[in-house]
């Protein structure tokens, strides 16, 4: 029966890996979870139990778009499938309702916070429901990278409808946002079904972003002409501007984020799906369960919030199972913007959780391991190297031996009880005269001013390296603690080498990004010019005595964060910061 079904209404000769195991749990009422990547087939697992089903199954979904898509493409299989939502006008619902009461629906589709209105919770007790489906499950967990406050409300369907079964989906989960959305929902005794995180068919690469990138992407894209694809970018203004940029110079996009009027944004969505356009600058809320298979690259303008908001984004690309790529364009300015918007977060718990999950997404950006791998062992799969699916795996560096370095890094992390994070320990290995040194005698060491010859830059990518190799781990307070391997390098008995192109591009991109147009922070540079004027009205100084105009651009495109961050910017110096430079950064760090 399931097999028929399968070819006479979804038009597929077989079923995918695990799907008919997840299938045969709904059709057994089964409490269901299933982990599976973009593009596996999720939506198979519920929908077709359901056409062997009496009733109606209700799908809480988080977007109005996504809720769109799956309605019009069930419909587009003669299927009854409507939704509620807040959108719709009086009359819409009204239809949806009566339709319904009637059993002419076999698929409902709502959002989560519709749960919390009582006339729903009506309707739906009036209703044959035969069992609940909750998409994107990840937005239940506060530990996830998608929280939505209103996805809390789903754990009282168990209450309201303590004989339905639920089935939930998520394409990504680490052990901690499974267990929370197991709990969350009161699932009883789920079938817990996980595929593999591995998409072999999307090349992954990263490139570290030169000025507004704007001649970076336009090579990439160049490379993918009458394609289909995404472009993420951090903000609205973004969006507008660089897709009207991208316009300009032959490319067809269209803008996309929460900003734009819901008709404006509903009909860039239907163009882009219907292949009226071929790029989407969107936020990262764009593409959120779209059904478009044909998505043949994604490209990241910055760094994502994290490795689970960037597998599920890079997701969107292959669906079709074909070759696509995925670019990631960053440098260490998008770690000051992160640090930036955690600020406003008072919750310290929460706080650390999301700043451990951007600082695992630079080191991710930054790394020489199979980018795939990282991927699969950060969810807690395992994977062998790709092989030629990604950059890391394909590409031929020339490696230096920085086995010296490594040693002397270590040893100061051991001299000094390893109790200090890394901004002390390259404080240590290059002599730095700062009081608080000083006073714990760590100019007796002898590890003191051994690394001296080195940049402190260079110093922070060999730290990344000692993290990435094993030899380093972090502790309590961003402390750096000893591994067992360590001892294998500190005894000469293992050779480390790093990607020399990761030290001697730090240079290289010094120099060109003097050459390129300053990209900045407008409204923070509004800021500083304000701080700047109140301090110059208070001396009794010349505005540009204190910092010039070029100097408050450059704080407002780096975005330092702390006095080391600071000094490396151009135009700061050691007594301009011991005259200014906590004020200024308090600017920065609001």
């Amino acid at each position: 029966m399931k097999h028929q079904v399968l070819k006479d209404i979804f038009g597929h000769n077989a079923f995918r890996e695990l799907q008919e195991e997840a299938i045969d749990a709904v059709l057994n009422q089964e409490d269901l979870l299933m982990i599976l990547p973009t593009g596996g087939g999720k939506s198979l697992v519920y929908q077709l139990p359901t056409m062997m089903m009496d009733g109606v199954t209700v799908v809480i979904s988080p977007l109005i778009a996504l809720m769109q898509d799956q309605v019009a493409s069930l419909q587009a299989q003669n299927i009854p499938a409507a939704m509620l939502n807040s959108m719709q006008s009086f009359a819409q619902t009204h239809e949806v309702i009566e339709q319904l009461l009637n059993n002419q629906l076999k698929f409902l589709y709502i959002a989560p916070e519709r749960l919390n209105n009582q006339n729903t919770l009506e309707l739906l007790q009036q209703i044959p429901i035969n069992f609940f489906v909750i998409d994107e499950a990840h937005c239940i967990s506060q530990w996830g990278h998608e929280f939505r406050s209103d996805y809390r409300l789903l754990g009282m369907l168990k209450h309201h409808f303590p004989t339905k079964s639920i089935a939930a989906f998520t394409a990504t989960a680490t052990h901690h946002v499974t267990s929370d959305i197991i709990q969350q929902l009161n699932l009883q005794n789920p079938r817990i079904i996980k595929g593999k995180i591995y998409r072999q068919n999307i090349f992954i690469a990263t490139q570290r972003r030169i000025g507004n990138a704007q001649t970076q992407l336009k090579n990439f894209l160049n490379l993918h002409k009458n394609e289909s694809g995404i472009i993420y970018v951090s903000s609205r203004k973004k969006a507008e501007s660089l897709s009207s940029y991208l316009n300009q110079h032959g490319f067809t996009t269209l803008p996309y984020h929460a900003g734009l009027p819901p008709h404006t944004r509903e009909h860039n969505f239907k163009l882009f799906v219907n292949d009226k356009v071929q790029i989407m600058v969107a936020t990262i809320a764009f593409g959120m369960g779209i059904d478009k298979a044909d998505i043949r690259f994604v490209v990241h303008l910055s760094l994502p919030k994290s490795l689970e908001n960037y597998y599920q984004e890079i997701g969107r690309a292959g669906r079709d199972g074909e070759r696509s790529e995925a670019l990631l364009l960053f440098n260490a300015g998008d770690l000051a913007q992160h640090k930036h918007h955690l600020s406003e977060i008072t919750d310290e718990t929460y706080k650390k959780h999301l700043q451990a999950k951007i600082t695992q997404i630079y080191r991710y950006a930054t790394s020489e391991i199979c980018f795939h791998k990282q991927i699969a062992e950060y969810f807690e799969d395992s994977l062998e190297p790709c092989g030629s699916h990604c950059q890391n795996c394909l590409s031929e560096f020339e490696q230096k031996e920085i086995t010296k370095e490594m040693q002397m890094l270590l040893s100061a992390i051991y001299k000094t009880n390893q109790i200090f994070g890394k901004n002390y320990i390259i404080d240590v290995l290059r002599g730095s005269q700062d009081q608080k040194l000083l006073q714990n005698g760590a100019d007796k060491l002898s590890v003191y001013g051994i690394g001296k010859e080195l940049s402190k830059k260079e110093w922070f990518v060999i730290v990344e390296r000692s993290l990435e190799l094993g030899f380093v781990t972090i502790g309590e307070f961003q402390s750096l603690k000893l591994t067992q391997e360590a001892t294998k390098v500190l005894r000469s008995k293992l050779q480390v080498t790093i990607r020399s192109q990761r030290l001697s591009e730090l240079e290289k991109q010094k120099a060109r990004v003097v050459q390129e147009e300053i990209t900045y922070d407008k409204d923070l540079f509004e800021k500083l010019r304000a701080k700047r004027r109140e301090l110059a009205d208070e001396l009794g100084v010349p505005a540009y005595l204190i910092f010039s105009d070029k100097t408050l651009k450059n704080l407002a495109a780096a975005m330092p964060s702390n006095k080391e961050e600071m000094l490396e910017v151009s135009g700061v110096g050691m007594k301009k910061y011991e005259q200014y430079g906590e004020e200024f950064l308090e600017i920065l760090n609001l």
